[in-house]
């Protein structure tokens, strides 16, 4: 119709098709309004709608915009949010249901708004918590008591500097941010740590549900942007039920470690904050099995140790699991005490309650041999995850200090889990909580170290350190009087025993001396010769969290000797039951009780008060070393007495010939089949090992041949001069 009514010829009566009119612009926009809307109106319509969209969800949280462009928060900075939209005043609408009815003032239960939070977790997100695995540590409160107990800790920590400390406020307390800091006297410039408010809006009017919706709301936020290693929170019975309930099950989604610091101990834990996010964060992982060795007429001391068992500090932390090996005969008293003995010693309401207290008893009546003690002993524990079961072993002359589990669970996460551990941790045997006051023969005094004979530089300081105090130090030296074993160096004994015990029945083996007095359990004369071979020590205290108890001492049943009279009527001292299968050369004396030094405990004051240093553990190469005959070491001089006393053991009870025992050998993890040559024991050389150490242990054999073990009997001085020999 439009060609026809633009026709140039239209009396024609046909159309012209090679005809092509000309439009009038204006006659185009006027007679086609469709194609004008078509192409324009949709699009004035959507920028409209996106102008629209835009202006009604402005983000109300956003923060000022120095924060927005991610510059860092400053540590102690507070938030505040005058740069964004502010945080509605007043009191919420009340629902339709009315407040009288709802019966509380927390009735509010609508939208949840975070006007603060976002502020803060902006200024951190491109610094600190960026990766998931940082050095971010929160401590999380709801109530202003609990705020008052933790903000002291949170402080201390930050002084420390081994990690970076944040505190979130959450809850339904109203008082401004700034307000609880003036109140417990905190100061910004003073206290160095990352303050959150993660209230939501109407927090004081929340319903119990919402109020814990709102947490774990903010907890997303604060896992999304810090990704925190380890949570700290106060006791769920100071806390707002609600907001443990919301920690505890984010707490397990993230995969956190939530520690609970129990009511009113906040001084007592104070050594937490000596610690980093790598040990906070493995809180849980350490478990404390503890195994008492019963022997006859012990009665008296295993009831006196249970009872500091039972009276110590185990607020806050993992109670160990408790195993007590019995003789034949047990006094009927204290068969009374343990069958009324209730373990784990805590009020738990629960009629479910399981018992963590297993009691072992020996059937057989006669004496036990060296072997067979070792071998019982061994047996009555085993890792089930060698990197976190460890075993604490005592002897019932010991009474512990009420602090022994707090020690004990500072120094594993310390040395074991730290993010700044040091392969000196990988040579660590265990933990003494005893002070040795004789050397392992039971001769001398042994003289605990001062601060003055740490190797570092940093304690020779006389203006910061007391040099004349004591230190903790290592010994390459066991103990059986209160000593805990970590798991795989325990499970590497059990490895060790069953091979040592091997070679022992195949009838090559040379008998060596006893280096550790019979005074003291067999199985430590094993453990000794696996600490030589290894290198390992145990760490002492400074001070002991143990006293040794002297009335009622007595020598281990598988040394005992009792006299008989001949007759002529003269005492005699028979020989050992079972001297055939002894593996070491006994002493033909019988042994005399060593007493050892009762050093009274400290009075109870916080852990971190009882040790050295203001509470902070120095790091192991750091403390002084003795051998296990009293020489002092340099970590150079342990290597090289490791490694001169490797071949000679492998020749002398391993069961290997001069080139087996000089070449060195693969050593695999929980495993000693380097230190024998045994029928079924693939022997691995190490391919790398230089000429050079071949041909000394060579030398060391040599010349150890013909004294009849001197170097296992413990002496340096052979090896020494054999080495100068080989070099001359």
């Amino acid at each position: 119709m439009h060609s026809r009514v633009l026709s140039k010829d239209e009396e024609l009566g046909k159309r012209d098709d090679d005809f092509k009119p000309k439009r009038s612009p204006t006659v185009s926009t006027l007679t086609q309004p469709w194609r004008w809307r078509k192409r324009r109106m949709f699009t004035v319509i959507a920028v409209m709608l996106l102008v629209y969209v835009f202006v009604h969800n402005i983000p109300t949280d956003l923060g000022p915009i120095d924060q927005r462009v991610g510059m860092p928060l400053r540590p102690g900075h507070v938030v505040d949010a005058t740069g964004g939209p502010q945080e509605p005043s007043g009191a919420p609408p009340i629902p339709s249901v009315g407040r009288e009815e709802a019966g509380t003032q927390h009735y509010y239960d609508g939208p949840i708004k975070f006007y603060k939070l976002a502020t803060s977790l902006h200024g951190i997100a491109n610094t600190l918590g960026a990766r998931p695995q940082n050095r971010n540590i929160l401590f999380a409160v709801s109530s202003l008591q609990s705020a008052a107990g933790l903000m002291p800790m949170a402080c201390e920590m930050a002084k420390w500097d081994r990690n970076y400390v944040h505190m979130a406020f959450l809850g339904r307390d109203p008082l401004p941010l700034d307000d609880i800091l003036e109140v417990n006297g905190v100061s910004r410039g003073d206290c160095t740590v990352y303050f959150h408010d993660a209230r939501a809006d109407y927090s004081e009017y929340s319903t119990e549900q919402r109020a814990e919706v709102s947490i774990a709301g903010a907890m997303k936020h604060i896992n999304d942007f810090m990704h925190p290693q380890a949570i700290i929170m106060d006791d769920s019975k100071v806390e707002d039920t609600f907001f443990t309930r919301a920690m505890r099950n984010k707490a397990r989604e993230y995969g956190r470690s939530l520690i609970e610091v129990p009511a009113g101990q906040y001084e007592g834990f104070l050594w937490m904050t000596r610690l980093d996010s790598g040990s906070l964060s493995n809180w849980f992982k350490p478990n404390i099995d503890i195994l008492i060795h019963a022997p006859p007429d012990s009665s008296g001391g295993l009831i006196r140790l249970v009872k500091s068992l039972e009276s110590a500090d185990y607020a806050g932390l993992k109670i160990p699991k408790l195993t007590i090996e019995l003789p034949t005969d047990v006094e009927h008293f204290a068969q009374e005490y343990l069958r009324d003995l209730d373990w784990p010693p805590i009020a738990d309401p629960s009629p479910v309650k399981q018992s963590a207290l297993t009691l072992r008893h020996r059937i057989p009546t006669s004496r036990l041999s060296s072997e067979q003690a070792s071998v019982r002993l061994l047996e009555s524990f085993y890792p089930r995850v060698t990197e976190h079961n460890h075993v604490l072993v005592l002897s019932p002359q010991a009474e512990l200090s009420p602090l022994y589990l707090q020690y004990l669970h500072y120094v594993i996460l310390e040395y074991k889990y730290s993010s700044y551990g040091s392969p000196s941790s990988d040579d660590l045997l265990g933990i003494s909580l005893d002070v040795p006051s004789a050397f392992l023969n039971g001769s001398g005094d042994f003289l605990p170290p001062v601060t003055a004979d740490m190797p570092a530089e940093k304690y020779k300081d006389i203006a910061i350190y007391n040099q004349n105090a004591a230190a903790p130090f290592l010994y390459q030296a066991p103990s059986a009087t209160a000593s805990l074993i970590f798991g795989e160096k325990w499970a590497t004994l059990h490895d060790f025993l069953s091979h040592r015990l091997a070679a022992s029945h195949a009838g090559k083996t040379e008998k060596t001396k006893k280096l550790v007095s019979e005074t003291e359990p067999a199985w430590l004369e094993y453990l000794l010769e696996l600490m030589r071979a290894r290198g390992w020590s145990m760490l002492h205290p400074a001070a002991p969290l143990v006293t040794i108890h002297n009335e009622l001492s007595h020598i281990p049943e598988e040394y005992v000797r009792e006299k008989s009279t001949n007759r002529k009527d003269v005492e005699t001292v028979p020989e050992l039951e079972h001297l055939e299968e002894e593996a070491f050369l006994t002493a033909s004396a019988p042994p005399a009780v060593v007493e050892h030094a009762e050093r009274q405990q400290q009075t109870p004051q916080p852990l971190h008060e009882m040790l050295p240093f203001d509470g902070d553990l120095p790091e192991l190469p750091h403390l002084p070393v003795f051998y296990h005959n009293g020489d002092v070491l340099t970590a150079p001089a342990a290597t090289m007495l490791m490694n001169e006393y490797l071949p000679v053991f492998r020749q002398q009870v391993g069961r290997c010939d001069r080139p087996q025992a000089s070449r060195k050998r693969v050593v695999h993890e929980l495993a000693t089949d380097d230190l024998f040559c045994l029928p079924g024991v693939e022997l691995e050389f190490d391919s790398e090992s230089d000429e050079s150490g071949e041909e000394t242990a060579r030398a060391v054999i040599e010349k150890t041949s013909d004294a009849a073990g001197h170097v296992a009997e413990g002496g340096g001085s052979v090896v020494a001069q054999a080495k100068v020999d080989d070099e001359g």
